[in-house]
């Protein structure tokens, strides 16, 4: 079976970021996030090969969401000056490793995985990488969400971990979410509705739409009355958290997600320029082995090389 790896790029740079704290490179700029993706990036080689994948990013403001709530995610702050600085190396780093860097102005990441994810067909296992709840409403029988575990090994949220998680099914999680709104996002709820108040009602009715046909069937009066009023956000809500699976013009998933074999030598060399000393040697063992260039002016015996002097330890990512 093809798998297809879809990363939500910019979910793991901040984890990365606030994962690891106040590392610099040898030239003492900030290198804790590149550092930390540095290292995912290969585990990823190591614990989930595939031929096609991408990592997928936010570009600009959604366009779509904005319009429909303008306070949409007004609230986030922007982007640390100490992670911005090395945004660019990162994406460095996941071209070496093979992966095509994937985004579209006004998209945000989890819809343009969405409209790649919807693409493929059933023999394609699609795998993707994010910490985002929203996407759970895209899991079927060959999509799952992954998120890193234990000693290399992923967690997964397929079919089953759904209904176990939220005792619901995957399609009907964007309700849900409409009914409980994110604050993370500015996206307001429904007034005295909580995980297990959602859950319930669409246990009971199935969706929005049977909610709103048996209000009169619901319990609690405070509970009714909440329901009644919130009938316009309910829809909006919908609107916000349902996933867009437009794919962009002359986009298919095959042609835009085919990856390349990381380019080991330039891994190296980038590793070098960092002084990330503990990924060189996982990296060079990759590199082909080539015959060195026979010269004639060899002298018959070579001077042994003075062994190299060691980098105090002055906290930085040279003792790596």
């Amino acid at each position: 079976m093809e798998r297809l790896v879809l990363i939500d790029a910019y979910g793991h740079i901040y984890r990365s970021f606030y994962g690891l704290r106040e590392l610099t490179n040898s030239q003492g700029q900030p290198a804790n996030a590149l550092y930390a993706m540095a290292r995912f990036l290969l585990s990823l080689e190591e614990t989930l090969p595939s031929a096609w994948g991408a990592f997928v990013f936010d570009k600009g403001k959604c366009t779509r969401r904005c319009t429909l709530l303008p306070q949409y995610k007004a609230q986030r702050p922007p982007m640390p000056d100490a992670l911005r600085s090395q945004i660019p190396a990162i994406r460095e780093w996941m071209q070496a490793f093979g992966w095509p860097l994937l985004e579209q102005e006004g998209r945000e990441a989890d819809d343009l995985m969405a409209a790649l994810a919807v693409s493929t067909s059933e023999d394609v296992a699609v795998n993707i990488l994010s910490f985002d709840k929203d996407l759970a409403q895209l899991v079927n029988k060959h999509v799952e969400i992954l998120t890193p575990g234990q000693k290399g090994h992923w967690n997964t949220l397929d079919i089953a971990g759904v209904r176990e998680k939220y005792g619901l099914e995957p399609q009907q999680l964007c309700d849900y979410l409409s009914l409980l709104g994110d604050s993370a996002d500015n996206i307001p709820g429904v007034e005295g509705v909580g995980p297990k108040t959602a859950t319930t009602l669409l246990q009971t009715y199935g969706s929005l739409e049977g909610i709103r046909q048996n209000l009169d069937k619901v319990s609690g009066q405070k509970l009714r009355a909440n329901l009644t009023a919130a009938t316009e956000t309910l829809e909006r809500n919908r609107q916000l958290v349902a996933l867009d699976t437009t794919m962009p013009e002359d986009w298919h998933w095959m042609t835009v997600c085919q990856r390349r074999q990381p380019d080991w030598k330039l891994l190296c060399h980038l590793a070098e320029e960092q002084g990330f000393k503990s990924l060189q040697p996982q990296f060079q063992r990759h590199v082909p082995d080539e015959e060195p260039p026979i010269a004639d002016d060899l002298p018959l015996f070579a001077a042994t090389p003075a062994p190299e002097k060691r980098a105090e330890d002055n906290g930085q990512l040279l003792l790596f």
